[in-house]
């Protein structure tokens, strides 16, 4: 079946100060930039064109020798029909090329904050940007009640002068009509890191902990654990994204199950966010008196830390008595009390994909192949994980 002849959607305004000739091909322009059609595609000729928009032909005609001129559309030696020139989204990309990246909150509080978690995807991303060519724009989309029309007067004036954009993460609401709109925006390549987009034209590059958990069974294995217990935290639903970290706890369980440690439900901790696991972990010393796991696999460092912290509490020492790892990796793994043994989550790895993954997208369109970019997470080694022959509890 032949592919149809491409034709722009064209608004004129017939009776402001440009030329009439410049706004068809402004607007032809910004409508292959939008809409991205093929390179090659065979374009609707001047004839069809003028009679669709009501135009002298002449000034049909004029629109599309600057738009040949330009290296948007081509027409070879000899022949009538007029195509997308090959180099044409190069073409109507923006004349400063950008990326764009929706923060979901004002970048001082990353600065600013206590964890260094943010900065090392922003460094990934900025470092990759910067090496390509590009420059990469934070953006702080308006407020979730912005009226419609401001936040599409928004979109107008800021999604033209950029090339792709990147999404850190959700600002929190159960409604949020700015983020909505732009993921509606089809025709800009986006990404979402550390999770999947349930929009399956949004590209998602996440770790991977699959591998990192087999080495952590093995790791636990060759010193003499093979009980273990998972502290993790509940996380609501969300209405955009699925954070991997989420449903860590989940798969943890899976994973570890699936090599070989023996995981008994009763020694799985769910706490609320934040939430310190010490009135849990009281409970389940009472409950199970000697029986109980080697070691703690907590959802993150924070949860690791807070549990060393509990443990110590109830008069146990780590990793004398008890073992724990955390995950991600963060500045907390390290400054503990006990130096945490964890699965390090490449922050910095992922930022830079998810650039290389965009603009793979913008380039080539959006393929099925390149919608899911998983980045494997690795084991790293401290004290907080001690052989079992100097656990005095079992």
């Amino acid at each position: 079946m032949n592919e149809k002849r491409y034709i722009p959607e064209i608004k004129l305004d017939r009776g402001g100060t440009e030329p009439l000739h410049l706004q068809l091909s402004r607007q032809i322009t910004e409508n292959i930039f939008r809409s991205r059609p093929r390179p090659g595609r065979s374009f609707v000729s001047e004839r069809q064109l003028a009679e669709l928009l009501m135009l002298n032909r002449g000034t049909v005609h004029r629109a599309y020798e600057q738009l040949i001129g330009n290296g948007i559309l081509h027409q070879p030696s000899g022949r009538r029909t007029i195509y997308i020139a090959p180099e044409a989204l190069v073409k109507v990309s923006p004349p400063f090329p950008s990326i764009g990246i929706i923060l979901p909150r004002q970048f001082s509080a990353f600065v600013s904050g206590d964890s260094p978690t943010p900065l090392k995807y922003l460094s990934g991303i900025f470092d990759r940007a910067a090496e390509l060519g590009y420059a990469p724009l934070p953006l702080l989309l308006p407020p979730p009640d912005t009226p419609d029309d401001e936040i599409r007067n928004w979109l107008k004036n800021v999604l033209p002068r950029l090339t792709a954009l990147i999404h850190l993460g959700d600002r929190g609401f159960a409604v949020d009509r700015p983020l909505e709109l732009v993921l509606t925006e089809n025709f800009l390549p986006q990404v979402f890191i550390s999770g999947y987009a349930k929009d399956p034209n949004i590209a998602s590059v996440f770790c991977d902990l699959g591998s990192a958990f087999t080495a952590l069974a093995g790791y636990l294995k060759e010193n003499g654990h093979h009980r273990i217990g998972v502290i993790g935290e509940i996380f609501g639903p969300n209405p955009y994204f699925e954070y991997t970290y989420a449903s860590r706890t989940h798969r943890a369980v899976a994973a570890l199950r699936d090599n070989g440690m023996e995981l008994r439900d009763e020694w799985i901790i769910t706490t609320a966010l934040w939430e310190s696991p010490l009135e849990p972990l009281r409970k389940l010393v009472r409950h199970c008196g000697g029986n109980l796991p080697g070691v703690f696999f907590c959802s993150n460092d924070f949860t690791a830390d807070r549990t060393i912290n509990a443990l110590q509490e109830l008069g146990f020492r780590v990793p004398e008595d008890f073992s724990v790892v955390g995950a991600d990796d963060t500045g907390i793994a390290e400054k503990a009390a006990v130096p945490l043994t964890t699965l390090k989550v490449p922050m910095y790895a992922i930022g830079r994909a998810s650039v290389d993954l965009v603009l793979e997208r913008f380039h080539d369109g959006p393929r099925e192949s390149t919608r899911l970019c998983p980045i494997p997470a690795t084991l790293v080694l401290r004290s907080s994980v001690a052989p079992l022959l100097n656990n005095h509890i079992l």
